[in-house]
Parts: C-alpha cells; sequence; structure tokens
C-alpha cells in the first residue's frame, strides 16, 4: 500500500513538474517571442526574462532581436545606357513585428528569400535608372541611399526594418569588360585633346592680349617719356635764358667754361682753331674781350 502511495506521490510530482516547464518560457536580451495558441497568435513578448503560458495549449516562437545579415547572390544589372554590370550587396536588417514576419513568412528563414527578391527587384530599378559612369563613380552613395530606400519602404510589410543595403563591388562582365574599358579610354582621349585644344586657343588669346598690351603700353611710355624730354628741354632753356637775363657776362663765361672742360677733358686733345676765335676770347683776357690785330 505504502509503495502505491510513492509510486502515486512521484507520478504527481513528475506531472506537475511537466506542467510546470510547459507553462513557462524565457526570453533574453537578445530574442522577442510570439505565443500563440492553437496556431494563432495570443500575445508577443519583447521584455527580457521569465513568462508564463498555458501548458500543451500555447506554443512560443522566437526571434532574433539583433541585427541581421544578409548576403544576396551577385546580380547582373543594365544601366540606363544599356550597359551590363555585376552587382554584389549585402543587407543588415533586424525583426521590428514579429507577428508580421509569421504572417507573412512565419519565420526569419522564410523572410531571407522574400528580401532578397525586394532587393533585387530594386538593385535592378535603380540602376535602371542610372549613367554606367555613376556606378564606377562618387555617385555611388546616393545609388546606396536610393536602394535603401526603396527596400525599406517594401520590407516594413513584412515587419522587417532594413538598417542599410551595401554594395561591396560593382564589376563588368568578363566578355564585355575589354569593349566597354576601350570605350571609356577612347571617350577620355576624345575629352583630353577638347580640353588640350580649349588651353592652346586660350593660351593664343591671353599671349595676343598680351602683345597687345605691349605694344599698347610702350607706345604710352614712348609718348610720355616724349613728353617729358621735352618739358625738360623747354625747363632747362627756361633756366639758362632766366640765366643770361640776370647776368649775360656771366652766363657767357659759364657757357665757355663748360665747353673748354668738354673739349679738353682728352690730354691729347687737338684743336686747329684761328687764334682770334671766340672760343678763345676768355684765355686772352677774362672779361673776354679779343685781342685785335697789329
Amino acid at each position: 500500500m505504502n509503495n502505491i502511495k510513492t509510486l502515486l506521490l512521484l507520478a504527481v510530482l513528475g506531472v506537475s513538474v511537466i506542467v510546470l516547464g510547459a507553462s513557462v518560457f524565457t526570453v533574453s536580451e537578445t530574442q522577442q517571442a510570439l505565443v500563440l495558441e492553437l496556431g494563432k497568435w495570443k500575445q508577443t513578448v519583447k521584455e527580457p526574462g521569465l513568462h508564463f503560458k498555458t501548458p500543451f495549449v500555447q506554443d512560443v516562437i522566437y526571434f532574433d532581436k539583433r541585427i541581421l545579415l544578409l548576403d544576396t547572390p551577385e546580380l547582373t544589372v543594365i544601366t540606363k545606357d544599356q550597359k551590363r554590370i555585376q552587382v554584389d550587396a549585402f543587407t543588415q536588417f533586424r525583426v521590428n513585428d514579429p507577428l508580421k514576419v509569421f504572417q507573412a513568412v512565419r519565420n526569419v528563414q522564410g523572410a531571407k528569400p522574400r528580401l532578397s527578391i525586394i532587393i533585387n527587384s530594386n538593385l535592378r530599378k535603380v540602376f535602371g535608372q542610372r549613367d554606367f559612369s555613376d556606378a564606377l563613380s562618387g555617385e555611388r552613395k546616393s545609388l546606396r541611399k536610393a536602394i535603401s530606400d526603396a527596400v525599406k519602404e517594401e520590407a516594413e510589410a513584412l515587419g522587417i526594418t532594413v538598417v542599410d543595403v551595401r554594395i561591396k563591388r560593382t564589376d563588368l562582365p568578363a566578355e564585355n569588360s575589354k569593349p566597354i574599358f576601350d570605350s571609356m579610354i577612347a571617350e577620355r582621349q576624345q575629352v583630353a585633346r577638347e580640353i588640350r585644344a580649349r588651353g592652346e586657343e586660350q593660351a593664343i588669346r591671353i599671349k595676343s592680349k598680351a602683345n597687345r598690351d605691349k605694344v599698347v603700353m610702350l607706345a604710352e611710355a614712348e609718348r610720355e617719356a616724349q613728353k617729358l624730354r621735352g618739358d625738360g628741354d623747354a625747363t632747362a632753356a627756361k633756366v639758362f635764358a632766366d640765366a643770361y637775363n640776370q647776368d649775360p657776362e656771366f652766363y657767357a663765361f659759364y657757357r665757355s667754361m663748360r665747353a673748354y672742360n668738354v673739349a679738353f677733358r682728352e690730354k691729347n686733345t687737338t684743336m686747329i682753331l684761328s687764334p682770334t676765335s671766340d672760343f678763345f676770347k676768355y684765355f686772352g683776357d677774362m672779361n673776354g674781350a679779343t685781342k685785335k690785330k697789329k
């Protein structure tokens, strides 16, 4: 009898433990959960800790709170100018609304294929609106933003928040690389020739202008110099005239002294003049009186 009671007690304890274990569930800091009752949503749990549910009737499905990574396969897209390029991108996302995810695709693994379709569709759409050169230039930042914004809008319907869409690499298909690079080189060479031609044309204009300015400046300088020389000559003549008017005898004496200085500056100077020449009038008489012939 005692053995039967013991067995019954153990059975009750075992069932109680099982029921208790089925009645509680734990949500960690990195998780959120949906409580389902007979397959239908009952409750969303986002707070970490210990929680309770109806045993054997309610089930719990867990979703990650953290940022998740989706690396989509390399995709071939066609740009606005009909160039084919290979685009390799990856996406960072998180589950924002676990109920929407459950209703749309059941879980994260089911969401990834749907999200990949959304990403690839918008990659084709955005690259199809841009020229090939934009994909290889500084426009990549605006491309990434346009793709991210478009993907975010569609992903919200799945209960997913897209954090970012990043382009890892954009390459030309192997069969198209050489013709496109040759075309790009030819275009750059044409641009370089046009720039050089414009530079040479501008240089010719600058040189022509500089030559014209030089001629004008020299003419103006020569005209100014002639004017200054004329002014100087006039001033000198006036000075000489004023000096002559003040003392004609001294002025004549001064002019003769200057003439002697110039004439006899060289020691070996030879001059053949008549002794009665006015040039020597101050040699015989400091007053300038010329000697009369006998």
